[in-house]
């Protein structure tokens, strides 16, 4: 079960109906990874659950809100039920919260209508091989020149957030912008780049914008600002609770399948299910902190480094957290369980798939400089 908002905020946010949607999702996800459509039918059933707006301005997680901890809570629900739907969510909720901190008063009137009344699933697509994303001044418009890798969602996002670079008169540097996805052929959409080991239902495929032409209103503050501190590290802490969500997965499951075989009275096996269980109650602690420390710092530039620091600490935490449950797991299912139509086979794949996310030791190599700095400068850590 997911935690409950506070009963003051906003009551437009069904949580009865969306544990039917996460169970609905969880059942679909057999079969998701095969299904031509995608998730589809999953998005479909977040957007008539109310997830897909639910952090806009009056709503259960409004962002104008110290809400932190229990959106961080929903994203490791949505991730238990699938990470490659979690993971799609956790995109749409990072675009929606870059237009928060962005966007003019126009264009989040415009694109938080298009989720409101549309149910428009937005995504963030920033990664890219040498060639990326140009933009180029055409007339009174910016024509784009690049390609995308890892555009997870494609086919059933509305509005890709994409960054390249740009360099027009007082305009120079890493710039973002919103694309209407239906602008953008089906042939420019290279399906075949995406063979993973696992997270394969995300369809993360690979996307040329070449041709597309942008407004000047389709352009989102200045360059640089998408790597703004703290908010580029500290987001961090979303996708890891999403990677906990499928953690908690696997710890239920691995009860599940035990139970089954009547194993449960084996001292090594219940061992095993105290060291999952632990390490999953450990990162859960370390999600609520996390969310705390951000309604807390974000905006306060005297705690920058203390959130970056933390947040960094625990995205490398849940990853050592869930590589442990699944180690654990594995030796308590063994070959057996790790077998389709288990939901673990998928599970693990995905699991395996997405914690490998980019500088994972620079990431921990700047949690030792920011300790070694307070020691140095003689000052106490917040952390």
């Amino acid at each position: 079960m997911i935690e409950t908002p506070t009963q003051t905020k906003s009551q437009t946010f069904d949580l009865l109906n969306f544990e039917d949607t996460l169970q609905k999702i969880k059942s679909q996800a057999i079969c998701s990874e095969h299904d031509p459509e995608g998730l589809k039918k999953e998005f479909q059933w977040l957007k008539e659950s109310g997830a897909l707006k639910i952090v806009l301005p009056g709503e259960a997680l409004d962002f104008n809100q110290p809400n932190m901890p229990e959106l961080l809570n929903l994203l490791k629900a949505v991730g238990k039920a699938n990470l490659s739907v979690g993971r799609i969510f956790e995109g749409h909720i990072n675009t929606l919260y870059l237009i928060h901190l962005y966007a003019n008063a126009q264009q989040k009137k415009e694109w938080y209508q298009g989720v409101q009344d549309q149910g428009h699933l937005f995504g963030v697509w920033n990664t890219q091989a040498q060639n990326g994303i140009q933009f180029y001044p055409e007339a009174d418009q910016f024509k784009i020149s690049g390609i995308k890798t890892f555009c997870s969602g494609v086919g059933i996002v509305d509005r890709a957030l994409i960054t390249g670079n740009i360099d027009y008169t007082d305009r120079k540097g890493w710039q973002m912008a919103i694309v209407d996805m239906s602008g953008i052929s089906e042939q420019n959409i290279d399906k075949n780049s995406w063979k993973p080991l696992g997270m394969q239902a995300s369809g993360s495929y690979t996307v040329d914008f070449s041709g597309y032409l942008l407004d000047e209103s389709d352009l989102i503050s200045k360059p640089g600002i998408y790597l703004n501190q703290p908010y580029f590290s500290g987001g961090a802490i979303r996708f890891a609770a999403v990677h906990l969500g499928g953690a908690e997965a696997i710890a239920e499951n691995t009860i599940e399948y035990l139970l089954s075989l009547n194993r449960t009275e084996d001292p090594i096996q219940r061992l095993r299910l105290s060291n999952i269980m632990m390490q999953l109650v450990s990162g859960r602690l370390w999600l609520e902190k996390a969310g705390q420390h951000y309604d807390e710092w974000a905006d306060d530039k005297t705690h920058e480094q203390d959130l970056i620091a933390f947040a960094n600490m625990t995205r490398v935490t849940i990853e050592d957290i869930c590589l442990r449950i699944m180690d654990e797991s594995n030796k308590c299912i063994g070959a057996r369980g790790l077998m389709a139509p288990y939901d673990m086979e998928r599970i693990f794949r995905d699991l395996t798939f997405y914690l490998r996310q980019p500088a994972p030791d620079a990431t921990r190599l700047n949690v030792a400089d920011f300790f070694i700095k307070k020691q140095q400068t003689g000052h106490e850590s917040n952390i």
